[in-house]
Formats: structure tokens, sequence, C-alpha cells
């Protein structure tokens, strides 16, 4: 299971870490700190670094002490917040409160092994937050670009109105290109070769380009393209049982909204330009498929040259044929 004998649960909110852990004898001990660099040093000195330690992922309020616990050499662990969720339902937990849910991710810890966490680089962290910001950015100009549609078709026209919003619509598309230009900069520095092999994918837009590079931290997260698409949240999903559950056969949608909407897009484009998505797209098409399902088919066409591009470190071939033996009906594996 767990590297450590010692396990510490981690409970993490903006202003303070709820701590439950052990000590040598096996007595079980709370601690709470401050979620601070000051709080961060008094943990890791209470406690040492002999130990694993084990928290949700929370994104912003939990990056600064997994990275000070990983500088520190300590063994970090990472789970997803809905697992422990479903963890403290299945042990039928009637209260909640942040003490009682660090004992619970201690709990977990002894009983499973959570994810080891691995640190991201720093340029992914720079990307990101340029990602984000870009996305921002754009949401805010098409909020702007629709009132001024609205507000030119008022019989009565406050002109300084539209002159301020016309101003700032020019700032946020100023500001959206030269965040563009960092991003493009940051990702030719970081991974040049590899963002250079992925613009050879018919279709597969420069933001999908930017988006993949940086979730995946330059594809060293991942091992394989099924990772991929479930990290897209294209991975089909099926919900039935018995006679009385029939769902409706669909995709998980777990996974990043923002690229898989982006990639659906592309997969527009990729049925007249990108030769083996065409295909795809025709073949299911020619078998009654709706043309949703086979556009998904696509995305998933999209994914897999990427990650063979990325991982291989060659451009694409347009008439590239697959030399992994075909599995046959009857055949064993």
């Amino acid at each position: 299971m767990r590297s450590k004998r010692l396990l510490c649960g981690i409970d993490i909110s903006k202003a303070k870490l709820d701590v439950f852990y052990n000590d040598k004898e096996g007595k079980t001990h709370s601690l709470k700190v401050a979620n601070t660099l000051t709080g961060h040093s008094e943990l890791i000195k209470k406690l040492g670094r002999n130990r694993t330690y084990i928290m949700e992922n929370t994104g912003k309020y939990g990056w600064p002490i997994c990275i000070k616990l990983k500088k520190a050499k300590a063994d970090v662990r990472v789970e997803n917040p809905l697992v422990i969720k479903r963890f403290i339902q299945m042990n039928m937990e009637r209260h909640k409160n942040d003490n009682i849910d660090a004992k619970w991710i201690y709990f977990y810890g002894l009983e499973r092994e959570a994810r080891a966490w691995q640190m991201p680089s720093k340029e992914q962290f720079y990307c990101s937050q340029i990602i984000k910001a870009i996305d921002l950015y754009t949401r805010k100009l098409g909020m702007l670009s629709n009132h001024l549609s609205t507000y030119e078709q008022q019989p009565f026209l406050y002109k300084e109105i539209m002159k301020g919003m016309e101003s700032i619509k020019e700032n946020i598309t100023n500001e959206i290109q030269k965040l563009d230009e960092q991003l493009d900069s940051i990702l030719d520095k970081w991974q040049g070769k590899m963002k250079k092999n992925l613009n050879t994918i018919p279709s597969l837009g420069k933001r999908v380009i930017s988006y993949l590079i940086t979730y995946t931290d330059g594809f060293s997260r991942i091992s394989n393209y099924r990772q991929l698409i479930a990290l897209t949240g294209l991975t089909p999903r099926e919900h039935t049982s018995g006679t009385s559950v029939s769902g409706k056969r669909s995709i998980c949608k777990m996974g990043h909204f923002d690229l898989r909407k982006t990639l659906f897009m592309c997969s527009l484009s990729a049925i007249r330009h990108n030769k083996p998505c065409k295909e795809k797209y025709e073949r299911l098409k020619v078998a009654g498929k709706p043309s949703k399902v086979a556009l998904i088919a696509v995305c998933n066409t999209l994914l897999r040259q990427a990650f063979a591009i990325a991982t291989k470190g060659v451009p694409f071939q347009q008439d590239h044929v697959s030399v992994r033996p075909s599995l046959k009906a009857g055949k064993a594996i």
C-alpha cells in the first residue's frame, strides 16, 4: 500500500489546514495550521518529511502545501475529491466538518493507495494561467459584443456608452492578442518541436494544441491515447441496469470542457481536410450513425493522431498505414 508507515490526512481550505495524523506508537492526533508558508513550515517541522501526506485535489488552495512538501522530499498523495466523498459516504458518516474530513482522508490512506502527486513544470503553470486569462477575456468580449448589438437596435442611442464599450472591446482584443503571443513564445521555448509537429495535423487548431500540451504537461502525464481521451471527457458512457434502467449512451464529459468544445469544432473541419478523419466519418455515416456520434469519433481520431505524433516526435503523414495487427473475430488476443 502506501510507501510510509506514518500517515497524515490534510483537509485544505483557503485559510487553514486541518490535519489528522498518527505517531510511531500508532496513536492518532489532530492539528490545525494556517494555510500559509509559515503554517506549512510549522507542519513539516512538527510531523517531519518521513511520512505520507494525503489530501484532496483542491486546486489553487492546495498547490502551495503540495509544492512545499514535495520540495521537502516528503511522500505526497493527491486524490480526486469525488473519490474521497464516496469513501466517506460508503462509511455512513453523518456529520461533516473540516476535522472530520481530515480524519476520513487519513482513513482512506490507511485502506487505499492514493495517487502519487507529481509537481507540474513551471511552464505548465504559466501556460495554464495564460489560457484561463484568454478564456475569461474571450467570454467578456462576447458579452460586450452582444450588448453593443442590443444597444444598436435602440431608437435613441446614448453615444458615450457606445464609445466606452467600443474602447473596452478594443482593449480586450489587444490584451487577448498579447496573451496569445506570450503563450506561443512560452510553448516554443518549452515544447517547440512538439508544437511544430502537432501543427502538421490537418484541422487540429492552434488553441487545441496549446490545451493539449498544457493539460498533459508536455504529454508527460499520460502513457496512452485512452488517457488523453479520458482527459478530454470523450470516453463512452453506458447507464443501464436490468430491464428498468436503460439510459441513453453518451460520452461521460468528465474532463476539460474547453478542450472538448474546441476539439469538436476542429472535427467539423477535419471531416473535409484530414483524410483518416474523413474516411472514418463517411464510414460511420454509411453505417447509419448520427452525425454527432460520427463527429465524436472524429474527435477521438484527432486525439489518437496527436498522441502518436507528440510521443514519437514525427510530423503528420497523411497516408500513414498502421502496422498494428488487426484483431479478427474468433481469435484470442
